[in-house]
């Protein structure tokens, strides 16, 4: 049966994770082993904190071939409580996006001649899974909207359905309506990155694992995202061609845009209090430990300038 697997790893024991480890150049001077083990054992696992590493270089030389440079356990788990930091943050920030972005949508269609059915047969037909795929939930009694759709579902429309659409068809609908209706602003062409966050956040994955390419996708930064970047925070075009094609960057300037003109300033206050604290605070915490860090200090300073120009309280 073994053989059927390729390349598998044999199962590691906290000792041998740490083994491991060291045998690719992972230190433990500032983080002990002892440090490491109980992290491991209590706060993390070895697959997750590991996948920090991607961040680091490997050394070229022959005697020192393939293992890391400059990286001690300790600079992981900094990383790896900042990730988690900025995944709560990002999931929070999100889910608010979504209701706004609801608000506006239903306030932009008590403007227009719209019945408000038409428009939710129009997403069935383009979407003909869709409608037996919400009434699912209400059979299956999963749902937190199960009476919701038993009440409503022969009587879709597009003021109830919001309630019980996933982000992702939620973006369809609204992408949708404004090809239906002319708004001089609709943010239609930046909800993907929204979405694209939220998912990450919410399943729990790592953002700041991989701050160098390749990027698992490529990504066409907004015309107005851009132009906001260059000409009112002062980025240069290479700075933007140069970090802007990190997903997570991009997604959370993304997200910062959004914010800054969807949600209303009394919310806005303090999510903005809790992303200075983070940027401002807990990730210069340990600065020391990236002082010789070029992709992870040039990072952190692009996408600080972003922060600081939306979040900064005005005086």
């Amino acid at each position: 049966m073994r053989g059927m697997f390729k390349n598998m790893r044999p199962k590691l024991s906290i000792p041998g994770q740490i083994k491991d480890m060291k045998e690719a150049g992972i230190t433990f001077k500032i983080a002990s082993e002892v440090d490491a083990s109980r992290y491991l054992d209590k706060s993390t696992y070895y697959f997750r904190i590991k996948a920090y590493a991607k961040n680091y270089e490997k050394y070229t030389v022959e005697d020192k071939q393939g293992l890391y440079v400059n990286l001690d356990f300790a600079y992981l788990i900094d990383l790896s409580e900042i990730d988690f930091m900025l995944r709560e943050l990002s999931l929070k920030m999100t889910s608010t996006l979504e209701h706004y972005l609801k608000v506006k949508l239903l306030s932009d269609f008590n403007t227009t001649h719209e019945d408000g059915y038409e428009i939710i047969q129009e997403l069935f037909s383009m979407q003909p899974e869709l409608k037996s795929m919400i009434e699912d939930e209400e059979k299956n009694n999963t749902s937190t909207c199960n009476e919701l759709i038993a009440k409503y579902k022969n009587d879709w429309a597009i003021w109830n359905i919001v309630e019980v659409l996933s982000l992702g068809r939620f973006v369809e609908l609204y992408s949708l309506f404004y090809n239906r209706n002319n708004f001089p602003v609709s943010y239609k062409n930046m909800l993907h990155p929204v979405r694209t966050l939220r998912n990450a956040a919410a399943h729990g994955n790592c953002l700041i694992n991989r701050l160098r390419p390749p990027f698992s996708r490529n990504i066409t930064p907004s015309y107005d995202l851009r132009t906001e970047l260059m000409q009112e925070v002062g980025l240069s075009k290479k700075s933007i061609d140069k970090k802007l094609i990190h997903p997570i960057i991009h997604d959370f300037a993304t997200v910062l845009y959004l914010y800054s003109r969807i949600v209303p300033d009394y919310v806005r206050t303090q999510t903005y209090t809790e992303i200075n604290n983070l940027f401002g605070k807990r990730m210069v915490l340990n600065r020391d430990y990236y002082l010789n860090h070029d992709i992870i200090e040039s990072s952190y300073r692009f996408i600080k300038q972003i922060v600081d120009y939306y979040c900064m309280p005005e005086l």
